[in-house]
């Protein structure tokens, strides 16, 4: 008897990579595709494919194609930001503003910073998860070399206010970076209307493939190139770039561009079951962030005397992929740094658990673990009192 297929949650750590977008990479991968660099034929083929790429991403978040520089991934678009910015900053100007609840990547780089003799202000968000425009604008009142905060936050989906927030850097002649990692492809995102100066993506949170991804600069920024040694990307990041994964990108791009409005419509109606079920099942139950505006497909909640990441293995093994929150944290000892921030303490942080849809999930999808549920979180908690 064949078993059931595994049911995956976890779009907000990956998501899985769409048909086209693998049909894309597999077409791409034709022998006779040489460098994009490369003035032969071979050559043009692939730097063809490389600028159709540029163009539908592009497209996705309204800016120029020329405003696109090609990565490795979120991580590396964020490196290149923040000390791109910080590398060229006046020494009167060795401050960074960063929210509480961004990213580890985000946090790192800044840290990094700390050891160059830069200021690192960080900002509080409140019990929503939400920072408050206000206070992120007082602490711009000092000046700043680069202000950075996410667009959504990738544990507990919340949208934050970016716009007003990026007015705030405006008026301040702050350089704003925006981590837009979890946001792209799942809501209308136009950066350069929210005043941001420079934004993170990455594919496979779209559907493209792992490796890849890319730095929107708005026209007129200079960074000082964290990867030097070739002219590629405009000279702003040297190294031969991979056709294939930039020709998943691309098409992953277009298709969520194309499904962007549907899809939101279909995962907020998927999410409003999940929540409604659940506060059903477990009237004791904690939805973080629940009061302020969330992505469309992010469910982030705690139940009471049940461990997060036990109830994530016991559901891994009922078939059932889930998180606990960061991927880039997977293994960490330390609860989430996004809860404690909301002012949640370390019991709650480590009972958290997060559930993220997308393209690929289905309504069946989710009445199955909903129907799973139940008798996992009876499982986990007879073994906590074992």
């Amino acid at each position: 008897m064949s078993q059931p297929r595994r049911v995956y949650l976890d779009h907000n750590a990956s998501s899985p990579l769409r048909a086209e977008a693998q049909e894309a990479m597999r077409l791409a991968m034709d022998p006779s595709i040489g460098n994009p660099s490369s003035l032969h034929a071979e050559g043009r083929t692939a730097h063809g494919i490389v600028e159709r790429a540029r163009r539908q991403l592009a497209e996705l978040v309204g800016v120029s194609p020329s405003e696109v520089v090609f990565t490795s991934g979120g991580s590396e678009a964020i490196a290149a930001a923040v000390h791109g910015v910080c590398s060229r900053a006046p020494a009167k100007l060795r401050r960074v503003v960063v929210s509480a609840v961004e990213h580890s990547a985000v946090l790192q780089a800044a840290r990094y910073e700390e050891t160059r003799g830069f200021d690192v202000v960080t900002v509080a968000c409140d019990r929503d998860g939400r920072v408050g425009p206000r206070a992120f604008a007082e602490a711009l009142e000092s000046g700043a070399a680069l202000a950075c905060l996410q667009w959504a936050n990738n544990e507990t989906g919340v949208v934050q206010p970016v716009e007003e927030i990026g007015r705030a850097c405006r008026r301040a002649g702050v350089p704003f970076f925006v981590d837009a990692v979890q946001a792209a492809g799942k809501i209308e995102m136009l950066p350069w209307r929210v005043h941001a100066d420079l934004v993170a993506l990455s594919a496979h949170k779209m559907g493209g493939p792992q490796g890849v991804g890319a730095l929107l600069v708005r026209d007129g920024i200079v960074l000082a190139p964290l990867i030097g040694g070739g002219a590629q990307e405009m000279r702003r990041r040297a190294g031969t770039p991979s056709v294939p994964a930039l020709a998943g990108f691309g098409v992953a791009a277009g298709s969520a561009n194309t499904k962007l409005r549907a899809d939101s419509e279909r995962l907020l109606r998927l999410r409003a079951k999940l929540e409604s079920r659940l506060r059903e099942m477990f009237p004791e139950i904690r939805f973080h962030g629940q009061a302020a505006p969330r992505l469309p497909n992010t469910v982030n909640f705690a139940l009471r005397d049940v461990s997060g990441e036990l109830l994530t293995i016991a559901l891994d093994l009922a078939g059932f992929a889930v998180s606990t929150g960061s991927a880039c944290a997977s293994g960490a000892v330390e609860p989430s740094h996004v809860i404690r921030a909301m002012g949640f303490d370390e019991g709650e942080g480590r009972g958290a658990v997060r559930v993220s849809f997308g393209w690929s999930t289905t309504a069946e999808e989710l009445d199955r673990f909903l129907e799973v549920l139940p008798g996992v979180v009876d499982q986990v908690r007879q073994g906590q009192r074992a």
